[in-house]
């Protein structure tokens, strides 16, 4: 008996050492994924948007998905799964003219979706009635749902390819594809095809240079590293080739390219149709701004805003 009951209790701590072991292997095989769930806590959520936890899960479930199922299927369900994730990167924002949505898929595409008073909503609270304005550097259309939510007719230019996803997104969002005509193109000083030099490609960046230049004008010390092709126009060539609605009011937010495309709209500019412009400008590029301004008959500008880094916002009216 005592023999049997020994064989008995070795043959339990056998198949206990085995079954520890067994979870031990399963727990070092999970080990790249409870890592990668922890990491995204801090590195890989969607600030503002989905709560890390959530994000982890998705993430999680992502990766078990393509180890688990075979090769076809298991793409298809980490598609659904990502695509889960679309309800929750929308944030609905309201204006004075109603609530409106924006597309979110980033931390910086969150960020622009506050919709503050501010002097350039002031501005556009001005126009008349059936006024047609062009947001020239509409990013992800910060200004421009707004400014259709107001009733007026956007024309939105936008060169940045991640940035006119979501553009377009949120025109879609709103239902405002008879109030916006968003264009994945550049204003420039001569119409070509050309390079869109990018700092980064983040959703929602800006401080992009279209043109020959490997610099970038905004920041010259910084070397871009990514080029995307573009097809730039300049603003005279664009109304006399397409026939485009002609601008009201025109919003010129270009990261240092702003003197280059006014001198391509020098046709435009003298049209008295067109009423104002709001201008961001640097220091380097400010007396050409004027001078350019001047010529074409407008008075002297009233500043609106001052950034410390000695970039402006300045109202052009007509004289």
């Amino acid at each position: 008996m005592p023999s049997a009951h020994l064989d008995t209790g070795a043959e339990a701590v056998s198949s206990s050492r085995a079954s520890a072991g067994r979870w031990r292997r399963y727990w070092r095989w999970l080990a790249p994924l409870r890592v990668r769930i922890i990491a995204s806590r801090f590195r890989r959520q969607l600030p503002g948007v989905v709560p890390w936890c959530i994000a982890a899960a998705h993430r999680g479930a992502i990766r078990l998905t393509r180890r688990l199922l075979p090769y076809r299927a298991g793409r298809r369900m980490v598609a659904l799964l990502i695509e889960s994730l679309t309800p929750d990167s929308t944030v609905v924002t309201k204006t004075g003219h109603g609530s409106v949505k924006f597309y979110c898929p980033g931390a910086m595409p969150f960020k622009r979706s506050v919709v503050a008073e501010d002097d350039t909503l002031a501005w556009i609270e001005g126009f008349s009635e059936g006024d047609v304005l062009w947001d020239v550097g509409a990013n992800v259309g910060e200004y421009t749902v707004p400014a259709a939510a107001r009733g007026l007719r956007v024309w939105a230019f936008e060169p940045a390819a991640v940035n006119f996803f979501v553009l377009a997104k949120n025109v879609e969002l709103n239902q405002f594809g008879d109030r916006i005509t968003a264009l994945n193109v550049a204003l420039h000083d001569r119409s070509e095809i050309g390079a869109l030099w990018m700092e980064h490609t983040q959703i929602g960046s800006s401080h992009h240079t279209f043109g020959d230049s490997t610099t970038n004008s905004a920041c010259p010390t910084t070397v871009p590293l990514h080029r995307q092709a573009v097809v730039g126009y300049t603003i005279d060539d664009l109304i006399k080739t397409f026939d485009t609605e002609f601008p009201n009011h025109i919003k010129l937010d270009v990261d240092g390219n702003e003197a280059v495309i006014l001198r391509g709209a020098r046709r435009t500019l003298a049209d008295p149709c067109l009423s104002s412009l709001l201008i961001e400008v640097r220091n380097d590029t400010r007396e050409q701004v004027l001078q350019l301004m001047h010529e074409a008959g407008f008075a002297s500008p009233r500043q609106l805003r001052l950034k410390p880094s000695g970039v402006a916002d300045l109202l052009f009216m007509r004289g």
